[in-house]
């Protein structure tokens, strides 16, 4: 399968090749009779002659003159009108030469641009990836030690070290836990649930009995080509066997030989085993400057345990969500309605004294649909999510058309890591308001995949009524004898003894069943919830509960044979300027982090990190220098500035409000000043991709659309970071739109105005409730409502507003409506544009979509320059461009040197 790959890719080269080949061909032809044409037009005195030698030569070489808006039958006849007419004058036909003469240019320039294209294709497959770097600094060796010629490649002192702390966790038979002592946690824990009125048996029993009916079931073409999708989705295979798959997904024969090998490995379950030969592994560098463990499985082996995988964590999905329904998950409030208050309200109000639309049913629903479990799928076909990419770490795979229609509603890790930020921001403006302060916990286990101990992840398994039979194969799975790629054929064969292997879904399935219980753990200890996002833990509300959920992951922790991060451990307490924040020495101590934000407990706004970024205009330095083409230069910039960063500054949402938006702006004004002024003596990155262009291949005078075009265009699809946060950024609007708004009824401009919006509506209903009761007009009171006297008065205000989070709509409007995305800017596209966008063949719309603002914008700002060079918004003709290869490089995973 490998060589069918490296077959598919060699095809593309020779199809590339044969397209530069033809193009350099025409590109010749054209030119010499442009030549001629333009002697012929040099030796003719007369300027009218001269146009109709121009017009018979665009005519020949079918090119258009829309662009010039002149048409050639008019010229002729305007031509015939001169011999007789002298209002015809000369300073018009040499305005008509000139436009001609345009023309003619214009097709030069397209064939020049379809050749630079071309090189910039060749040089990016003779130079596909970045190119190993010189040892930083900090390594263990030193540049001085070998020549150049002579330097053989090796990573950097981080990879080393984070290498021998795997290495010490992984191979280590000490790291164990006791399984009596996890027996006996999770005997208190969950032998203390009961089962409510409807139910048969307790919660635990449930679990238990759907657990034990596990179904394994077998391969059909259905099944295998999901496992493929969800293969290709994570970062386990290397470039090859990715291309393989790829390659094969589609063909039905052998998809057809493929179940029919892989049920024959199904029939020999009890006996399976990894093989004589150990797994190699290798580490891989991440955007964040991680490094990662993977294991470099046979394609079948990967495909079978894929497989398998997908069925457990869809098993456990489906079991772990009954329990969360059986009653004993609770969640409620800080202050929440007891029976008593409940009765007073509805004395005092009457029927609808209490709504279902409120903030608690919203975060139970929001929970359950977003958070819990969210390493889980639901399905098969769903697949599980891809982790790894969670912070922009991958391919470019923004326009993804192979995403099955029953899947859209899903979010990616990306957008669930949003959401958190998102969540957690809201929470600190609607806790600050009604108690006055906001507490949140942050916390994230010590290389949990590696140090996860297999006596922990057997006995919370046991626990739940797993099998023995599958115990086993998981004890097999686990204890994979490994060897290093990096060491050679001569290194070391050592059993894995410790933790679960990264990007594998039972690894994904072992983890958040084990993860599982502390999430019950704390919201039995809370009556709230833990968000957590894979060991990412976070937890907030008032201080009481924080340091309830703290004991509780200590506790946990602790049994389970955990460790947490300290580093990335931390507690505040958000005032939001009604006080100085007084944290209880009982929560840890350490900032909160989402991202490349920290929160501020005095304001309760998020600021970007600026250490962390001046970090990251070092390491980018360091990526764009081992670029060894103009495209990996585009892909790494697109990949690490436009996806990591942005995504780690946070998406802009109402909650953040316009100054989060400002914030962003101005650090990327001044990262990629900083970078390339400083690093390369460059004002930008176009100013630095047309300097090596212009070394490289002797191009000059590039128009800015040609680098944020998109490949279909003949563009680089250069992506900007600023322009999607300039589309939702507020500006000064007109004179008539400022006469209109103060017409209007005014509208929030903060997230605390969208606050303070709805506790003045919840005032006004108040009046009108209690004018509604001093009338007489309560109805639809129960037996079991409080009964007012008959000159009691009414329920004060603050009683009235006493549980917005169980009572008040409106503040559920506001709970939705600041997170949600701001409103954009509809940049107009002029007729111009508009007529030139309808003159490219099948080319998408840019009025709507994901991207439409972004889209749209670039394509007004920079089509001036375009049109002007080559006489529309197409810079060169499709048919001669690769653009097929330029779409199947994209698809690759970066790999970051180092």
């Amino acid at each position: 399968m490998a060589s069918s790959a490296a077959a598919l890719s060699e095809s593309m080269q020779r199809i590339t090749t044969s397209k530069l080949t033809v193009l350099n061909k025409q590109h010749e032809a054209y030119e010499s009779k442009k030549k001629v044409t333009l002697d012929t037009l040099h030796a003719e005195a007369d300027l009218s002659a001269q146009i109709r030698i121009l017009l018979e030569a665009l005519v020949l070489h079918q090119i258009p003159t829309a662009v010039t808006n002149l048409v050639p039958g008019n010229i002729h006849r305007f031509l015939n009108q001169r011999r007789n007419d002298p209002s015809v004058s000369v300073e018009m036909l040499e305005g008509w030469k000139a436009d001609l003469e345009r023309c003619l240019d214009i097709k030069s320039h397209k064939y020049e641009h379809a050749s630079l294209f071309g090189q910039l294709v060749t040089e990016w497959l003779e130079q596909p990836g970045n190119a190993p770097a010189l040892p930083s600094r900090s390594s263990d060796a030193s540049a001085d030690d070998a020549s150049q010629d002579s330097f053989q490649p090796v990573g950097r002192k981080e990879m080393y070290d984070q290498r021998r702390q795997w290495e010490s966790l992984v191979f280590d038979d000490n790291q164990k836990s006791d399984p009596d002592a996890i027996k006996a946690y999770l005997s208190a824990l969950f032998g203390s649930t009961t089962k409510s009125e409807k139910l048969t048996s307790t919660p635990l029993e449930t679990l238990r009995a759907t657990m034990s009916q596990f179904d394994l079931g077998k391969f059909d073409t259905k099944s295998i080509k999901w496992s493929i999708k969800a293969l290709l989705k994570v970062d386990i295979l290397s470039p090859s066997k990715r291309a393989a798959l790829s390659d094969i997904k589609d063909n039905k024969l052998v998809i057809e030989e493929m179940v029919d090998v892989l049920n024959s490995y199904l029939d020999d379950f009890d006996t399976w085993s990894w093989g004589e030969e150990p797994i190699t592994v290798e580490l891989r560098r991440q955007v964040n400057g991680k490094y990662r463990v993977y294991m470099d499985e046979e394609l079948l082996q990967a495909l079978l345990l894929q497989f398998i995988g997908l069925k457990w964590a869809v098993h456990l999905k489906e079991a772990f969500l009954e329990f969360f329904h059986a009653g004993s998950w609770i969640q409620s409030p800080q202050r929440s309605l007891d029976r008593k208050a409940r009765a007073r309200r509805e004395g005092f109000l009457g029927k609808g004294s209490t709504t279902l639309l409120n903030i608690r049913n919203e975060r139970r629903n929001d929970y359950e649909a977003e958070y819990f479990l969210t390493q889980l799928p639901s399905t098969i076909r769903e697949g599980m999510r891809d982790y790894g990419d969670v912070g922009g770490d991958g391919a470019d795979d923004d326009n993804d058309d192979d995403n099955d229609d029953a899947l859209d509603d899903k979010k990616t890790p990306m957008e669930i890591k949003q959401s958190l930020l998102h969540l957690i921001t809201t929470e600190s403006l609607i806790n600050t308001s009604i108690y006055g302060s906001f507490t949140i916990l942050q916390s994230d286990f010590e290389w949990f995949g590696p140090s996860l101990p297999h006596s922990t992840i057997f006995t919370v398994l046991e626990f739940f009524g797993v099998k023995d039979r599958w115990l086993k194969f998981f004890h097999t799975f686990l204890e994979v004898p490994l060897k290093f790629a990096q060491d050679g054929v001569d290194a070391p064969t050592l059993t894995r003894r410790c933790g679960i292997p990264i990007e594998h879904a039972l690894s994904d399935a072992f983890g958040e069943a084990v993860l599982f219980v502390l999430d019950f753990a704390v919201n039995q200890a809370t009556r709230a919830n833990l968000y957590r996002f894979h060991d990412d833990l976070w937890f907030w509300g008032q201080e009481d509960v924080c340091v309830k959920a703290w004991d509780t992951i200590l506790e946990f922790a602790n049994t389970m044979g955990l460790k947490m991060k300290k580093e990335k451990t931390g507690a505040v307490q958000v005032t939001a300027g009604r006080g100085t924040p007084n944290l209880s020495k009982s929560l840890p101590k350490g900032t909160v982090h989402w991202g490349l934000l920290t929160l501020d407990p005095v304001s309760g706004q998020w600021v970007i990190n600026d250490e962390e970024v001046d970090q990251h205009i070092e390491e980018l330095r360091r990526q764009l220098v081992a670029c060894k083409s103009v495209f990996a230069i585009v892909q790494a910039w697109n990949v690490y500035v436009s996806r990591f960063l942005a995504n780690n500054f946070g998406r802009p949402q109402i909650c953040l409000g316009q100054r989060h938006i400002d914030m962003i702006i101005d650090t990327f004004d001044k990262f990629q000043k900083r970078l390339f002024s400083e690093s390369f003596g460059s004002s930008g990155i176009i100013e630095y991709l047309k300097r090596i262009i212009e070394e490289r291949f002797n191009v000059k005078d590039l128009p800015d659309g040609f680098f944020y075009f998109p490949s279909e265009l003949g563009g680089l699809d250069l992506r900007n970071p600023l322009i999607p946060l300039l589309v939702i950024r507020e500006v000064e609007g007109t004179a008539a739109e400022k006469e209109k708004q103060v017409t209007e009824q005014r509208k929030p401009k903060t997230p605390k105005e969208h606050i303070e919006k709805t506790f003045e509506m919840e005032e006004k209903e108040y009046q009108n409730c209690k004018k509604h009761y001093e009338e007489g007009n309560v109805v639809g009171v129960s037996d079991k409502a409080y009964r007012p006297k008959d000159d009691e008065p009414f329920m004060s205000l603050e009683e009235f507003m006493g549980y917005p989070e169980e009572t008040s709509s409106a503040l559920l409007r506001a709970y939705r409506r600041l997170r949600e995305d701001p409103d954009s800017t509809n940049i107009e596209l002029t007729t111009e544009v508009l007529a030139a966008l309808k003159e490219v063949p099948g080319y998408r719309e840019t009025g709507s979509g994901p991207h439409a603002g972004y889209d749209r914008w670039v394509l007004q700002l920079y089509a001036g320059g375009v049109m002007k060079k080559f006489g529309g918004l197409s810079m060169g003709e499709k048919k001669l461009l690769p653009i097929g290869l330029v779409t199947m490089l994209k698809s690759e995973k970066v790999r970051w040197q180092g």
